[in-house]
């Protein structure tokens, strides 16, 4: 029993290798070939056409105007050849390859999803009117391109499309056709080439696809990559369409690309370089320059120096003496000030500015000796005295006693009263201790000498002679 089991398989196998011996591996476009129906489906119509691999049509060309199917399971056909798709013979019926040339190619087109050429005659309600193949077809705008583009004007381009669907419905002839489909089709493949290439910190050419409210989308060359609003400019709060514009060419860094997720991100400003790698170099400290006053908070203004590098003028610098609650008081977004670099942390990107007064500048006070008369600038106001900037380097006291500002009420609203913050104002050196500048009015250092004066002539009359030029001056305060 086993030898003639044994006997039985071997025979039946080489029935079937005979059998498949006579099959066809494959059909040269356009053939002609019989088959016979083996299976009528919703959507096709299944062929054995004597090859390892059932023909496969769809069945829209065995059904009649009433919507009826017209073969049968054992229904012999001519079919005609069209080509492979994912492992299927596609054909045609005899019939539908007895049509014209033009219906035979759009079929051709629709069942091997093959591109083919169209021209774009008209926009109409929803799309563009196409031409294909001799017979109008329809573009949904969608399908025209990857992405919508502003003022962009297709009519009377020649572009190559796939047919999206092919037939008949209750309207007639219906062709849809899709570009962006094709073009999908052909990133597809260029993504899978271009994420093999990508490396951090890579630069590469790219076109502005998209402005979106979190970034930019920019092609470069076969996939899209992102430019995050941190990543457009080194400007804070910066909007993406004061930067660019769909459609413009531009140079991204890339920082990383993901072809897992296919995501790509991309640098938009890191191709210039940080700025604050060279600020040391072009602002040292004391540097003198223009700036636009970007924002204002509580503790003062924030003002440009370069794109991306913002320096601090406090409240202190911006009030020039006078006592303010908000910078707003003083200044404004956008005004721009004269401003000098008072100090510079690179560690910490951070950088103090004062405003630049030119009367300042401008102030030269010599030596400042005891005695001698000076100009100087009201600089603040406090409770025991005021300040006053003599020169750019040096400020001097000039406390309340050297003053006559009465000491009932408020001394600091008593002395911004008589002296107002920021006008000029002359006053002498008193004395130089310790570095310390000590001030007092000029009628006060009269008065003072007059009454050193004064001392001297009772001490004469007292005495009853003028005694040695030493006794003179031993009285005096010089």
């Amino acid at each position: 029993m086993k030898n003639r089991s044994s006997a039985d398989t071997s025979a039946f196998e080489a029935l079937l290798n005979n059998q498949f011996e006579n099959y066809r591996s494959g059909f040269e476009p356009g053939e002609i070939v019989e088959g016979v129906v083996t299976a009528v489906s919703g959507q096709f119509v299944t062929c054995d056409v004597k090859a390892k691999r059932e023909a496969i049509l769809p069945i829209a060309d065995f059904t009649d105007e009433a919507g009826a199917v017209t073969v049968k399971t054992g229904d012999k056909l001519r079919l005609r050849f069209l080509g492979m798709q994912d492992g299927t013979f596609l054909f045609t019926s005899k019939s539908e390859a007895d049509a014209p040339v033009a219906d035979r190619s759009l079929t051709e087109a629709f069942l091997s999803q093959m591109p083919i050429e169209g021209t774009v005659q008209a926009e109409r309600n929803g799309g563009y009117e196409v031409t294909v193949g001799g017979k109008r077809a329809f573009c949904p705008y969608s399908q025209i391109a990857l992405f919508k583009q502003e003022g962009a004007d297709y009519i009377g381009c020649k572009m190559t499309f796939l047919l999206l669907e092919y037939g008949q419905d209750d309207r007639g002839e219906n062709i849809i056709v899709s570009r962006r489909a094709l073009l999908e089709k052909e990133r597809e493949e260029q993504r899978a080439v271009l994420f093999t290439e990508l490396e951090p910190n890579q630069i590469r050419k790219g076109k502005v696809t998209r402005i979106v409210d979190f970034g930019v989308f920019v092609d470069i060359g076969g996939a899209e990559g992102l430019i995050p609003l941190r990543e457009i400019a080194w400007q804070r709060d910066v909007k993406p369409q004061d930067v660019v514009k769909e459609g413009d060419s531009v140079d991204v860094m890339i920082l990383s690309a993901d072809p897992a997720t296919n995501r790509i991100s991309l640098s938009l400003r890191a191709v210039g370089g940080d700025p604050w790698n060279t600020i040391l170099e072009r602002y040292p400290v004391g540097s003198v320059f223009t700036g636009k006053i970007m924002r204002i908070e509580n503790f003062g203004a924030f003002a440009q120096i370069i794109p991306g590098i913002d320096g601090l003028i406090s409240i202190g610098r911006l009030a020039g003496g006078k006592r303010i609650l908000s910078a707003r008081e003083v200044v404004k977004e956008g005004q721009e000030l004269e401003l000098q670099i008072e100090a510079i942390d690179p560690v910490k990107r951070r950088i103090s500015l004062k405003p630049l007064d030119r009367r300042i500048a401008e102030l030269k006070p010599g030596e400042l000796a005891v005695g001698a008369e000076v100009e100087g600038i009201v600089e603040s106001i406090q409770p025991f005295g005021v300040f006053v900037r003599l020169s750019e380097e040096k400020t001097g006291l000039l406390h309340i006693s050297e003053t006559d500002v009465p000491k009932q009420g408020s001394p600091a609203a008593q002395l911004e009263r008589k002296f107002e913050p920021s006008s000029k104002i002359k006053v002498v050196v008193k004395s130089t201790d310790n570095g310390k500048i000590s001030l007092t009015l000029p009628s006060k250092w009269a008065e003072a000498k007059g009454d050193d004066t004064d001392d001297w002539r009772s001490h004469v009359k007292s005495t009853g002679g003028m005694g040695s030029l030493g006794d003179a001056f031993a009285g005096l305060n010089l």
